[in-house]
């Protein structure tokens, strides 16, 4: 008489059964893989490092202040004293007037200001310059990019009168420049104190700040 075969020899009447004995298998064995080896403990989990990884490149450049060359940081500054200009950032650099300051290779340097023409107003003024370092063009705007901050902490928008030589708006070719000036409506009473010139780009070469600190 012959033995009874056990479930590892048991034959299949049929090739479905066969197919739906292989499919179990298949299952089971994927169930006992360990957790690590799982997709869906992978893959989050790989997720999880590359944050970590991008947050700690970030965090490991510091402010990423692009611009350099006569201006500094307010978080280069003493932490315990007080900030360059009411309402600066740790973002913006900060330059005395007239120095020139090199924001991803385009130059700029604004003059103390100083009045300008006041036949609609009084005006205060001062000559932007630019000189493109880098190897593609680069764009500027007179009427949008600048701001004056008066002693009273107002922050004022360029003007349409005050020279005859206004900065106007477009691009600098690699190795060229722009000058014009950049006027501003005198605050009323003309009171002293600190005047702030801000470039604050509306498409930013760079992405802080730019403050020349003048003292009137």
């Amino acid at each position: 008489m012959s033995q009874p075969r056990g479930p590892e020899q048991a034959e299949f009447s049929s090739p479905r059964e066969a197919r739906a004995r292989a499919t179990a298998e298949k299952a089971y064995l994927k169930a006992q893989r360990p957790w690590y080896k799982k997709k869906r403990f992978v893959l989050p989990l790989a997720f999880v490092v590359l944050i970590v990884l991008i947050a700690a490149l970030n965090g490991g450049g510091g402010s990423g202040s692009s611009a350099s060359s006569g201006g500094t940081s307010p978080a280069e500054q003493d932490s315990a004293g007080p900030p360059a200009f009411p309402g600066a950032t740790e973002n913006d650099v900060v330059a005395q007037a007239g120095e020139a300051v090199n924001a991803d290779g385009l130059t700029v340097t604004t003059t103390p200001l100083k009045p300008g023409d006041s036949t609609l107003g009084k005006t205060l003024c001062t000559t932007v310059t630019y000189n493109n370092g880098t190897d593609e063009p680069a764009t500027f705007n007179g009427g949008f990019d600048w701001k004056m901050q008066d002693p009273n902490g107002t922050i004022l928008m360029t003007g349409l009168s005050g020279s005859r030589n206004m900065l106007s708006a477009g691009q600098i070719a690699p190795g060229g420049k722009a000058t014009g000036d950049v006027c501003f409506d005198a605050p009323q009473g003309s009171p002293s104190g600190q005047y702030v010139v801000l470039l604050d780009p509306s498409f930013r070469f760079t992405s802080d700040r730019i403050a020349w600190l003048n003292e009137r």
